[in-house]
């Protein structure tokens, strides 16, 4: 395995620190209150340090929230994949789970990133972000593959549109949920929908069974 010179190990430290700080501060205050002068202080660098690594608030933001979100999601994936293949609905919610867990933690944060995400401007950690998402679409796909017939899908749409359409639907929702426009329990909504949504891609489980 390759070593990191010293120039690298310290970027990699700066960039640490940086998103450790943001984290923190974005958690305590929110997004919208937090300044990026207040993170390069408790990051320990330069305001011109920061903006190396993310050169707008806003992509400071997604840069932050995609590392805090990849592992949780990564862990997500794994528990859907373990999962039966009757038990679609229930691993499709270990995809979602970690976002709408999150979410409820942290509105003042993740609801900005969702907002980003969906319609803000091209980024590098906006792509990053999108990436994540993606994954989690082909996830839902592999999901779904087993029991869905081509055939039976709705005109114009095949299996990996599908599968974004499940997520976008969700992902709203979770975002309804954070503007506080969501159902009381946000697991039990996500899961209703979920059950709604695979009945309309003619979803059918072993013995013809119905989600």
């Amino acid at each position: 395995m390759q070593t990191l010179g010293r120039r690298e190990r310290n970027k990699a430290e700066k960039r640490d620190r940086i998103v450790s700080a943001a984290s923190r501060l974005f958690a305590q205050h929110g997004f919208a209150a937090t300044t990026t002068q207040q993170v390069a202080a408790d990051a320990d660098v330069a305001d011109g340090t920061l903006f190396r690594y993310a050169p707008t608030k806003v992509e400071l933001l997604l840069m932050v929230t995609n590392e805090r979100l990849a592992p949780l999601l990564d862990a997500g994936r794994q528990a859907a994949e373990a999962r039966r293949p009757a038990e679609v609905v229930a691993a499709i919610l270990d995809l979602v789970g970690p976002l709408a867990a999150l979410a409820d933690a942290e509105p003042d944060t993740v609801g900005p990133y969702l907002r980003e995400v969906m319609f803000g401007t091209a980024g590098p950690h906006r792509t990053e972000a999108l990436t994540l998402f993606d994954d989690l679409v082909h996830t839902i796909a592999d999901l779904l593959r087993p029991h869905v017939a081509v055939g039976d899908l709705p005109p114009g749409l095949d299996l990996p549109e599908a599968a974004r359409w499940v997520f976008s639907t969700l992902s709203s929702e979770v975002l309804r949920a954070v503007v506080g426009r969501g159902a009381p329990d946000t697991a039990a909504s996500l899961q209703a929908h979920i059950r709604v949504l695979l009945r309309g891609l003619g979803v059918r489980l072993e013995g013809g069974q119905r989600p």
